[in-house]
């Protein structure tokens, strides 16, 4: 286990009845202390594993989902096999209440296996669950899904959208870094990860230094907090977050929403392109591309266009309308068949 000095920010008496808009917008990592404390799932997991799972019973709506295992040997971390060709889980298709029952099951075993069901809708498959969940009117159209499982490690990576994360049953461990630690945290591959999301090739129970040096200066900029059911976390845009599954029975709710608006595409795309188009270019043809992204993106200020008439502006007008977005998108499209 890491030694990490740095705490999370701790917010108390925040619930889904008075959460602010600041809070969700925040920049900075945020545990919400007990924020849905008062939710029957909580309730139920506060009595026992069994109740909790006598609860997600009773509403579940029989639909198959995917459910990962791991054997013992992995200790639980979700994670590429030896020779990355592929991962080192295998995938069932199975009912809720049948994974549950599993999990109980584990519980009991002399080597129990990990099983994991990671980022599934609720909406889908606990649809009962949304009403009683809801963390805030302002996060009506958020997309909401369900983490749940035994004791598990979900390896650090980050997501472009915003996350208000709320452990509902067990415990969960969350390491945090900046996003300027893209440098140290020796990320994977971007197209092929265990859950989509490029992730840091570090394990975090035994860091080989030797191998990732510059994982010792991430150390030092760490944030580390552990949620118990009822907490929830806010992670801003981009953040690191490293997962652990603290318990015999862990269940995380959360809610990913844009800042933005959905017309504005997804940056991801942005740095695909780049890596296609610019990456492999000569440095000082690279270097030039640098600082018009600056001067357009990075760096961009409305004043710089300020010579251009405002109905000549095109798309450098910002921010760009629904419209001009839609418009710019059916360029690119066209541009990408070529």
């Amino acid at each position: 286990m890491l030694f990490i000095k740095n705490t999370v920010k701790t917010l108390f008496d925040v619930t889904p009845s008075n959460i602010s808009e600041a809070i969700l917008t925040s920049d900075e990592p945020l545990v919400l202390k007990g924020f849905g404390s008062d939710w029957p799932i909580v309730k139920a997991a506060q009595q026992s594993n069994e109740q909790a799972v006598k609860y997600l019973k009773k509403m579940e709506k029989g639909i198959a989902i995917n459910a990962c295992y791991l054997e013992a040997k992995e200790q639980g971390r979700i994670f590429y096999n030896d020779d990355m060709s592929g991962f080192n889980f295998q995938t069932k298709t199975q009912i809720l209440s049948d994974v549950l029952t599993e999990i109980l099951e584990q519980a009991n075993a002399k080597v129990p296996k990990t099983i994991y069901i990671g980022s599934t809708s609720i909406k889908q498959i606990l649809p009962s669950l949304v009403e009683e969940t809801l963390a805030s009117p302002l996060l009506s159209n958020a997309i909401y899904n369900i983490w749940l499982g035994n004791k598990s490690k979900v390896a650090a990576h980050f997501d472009f959208l915003q996350n208000l994360a709320c452990c509902v049953v067990g415990k969960r461990r969350f390491t945090l870094f900046p996003p300027d630690q893209i440098k140290n945290l020796y990320c994977g591959p971007l197209d092929k990860a265990p859950g989509g999301q490029p992730i840091s090739m570090v394990d975090f129970d035994q860091p080989d230094f030797e191998k990732y040096p510059k994982f010792k200066a991430a150390i030092d900029t760490a944030m580390v907090v552990e949620l118990e059911a009822g907490d929830a976390i806010l992670l801003p845009s981009m953040w690191f977050h490293h997962v652990e599954g603290l318990g015999d029975l862990n269940v995380l709710l959360n809610h990913w929403w844009r800042t933005s608006p959905a017309y504005m595409g997804n940056p991801t795309d942005t740095l695909h392109h780049a890596i296609l188009s610019i990456r492999d270019l000569p440095k000082a043809q690279r270097n030039a591309w640098k600082h018009l992204f600056d001067h357009y993106v990075f760096e961009h200020d409305k004043d710089n266009f300020n010579h251009i008439i405002n109905s000549a502006k095109s798309i450098l007008d910002s921010p760009l309308n629904e419209l001009q977005a839609r418009s710019l998108r059916a360029n690119l499209q066209n541009k990408l068949r070529r």
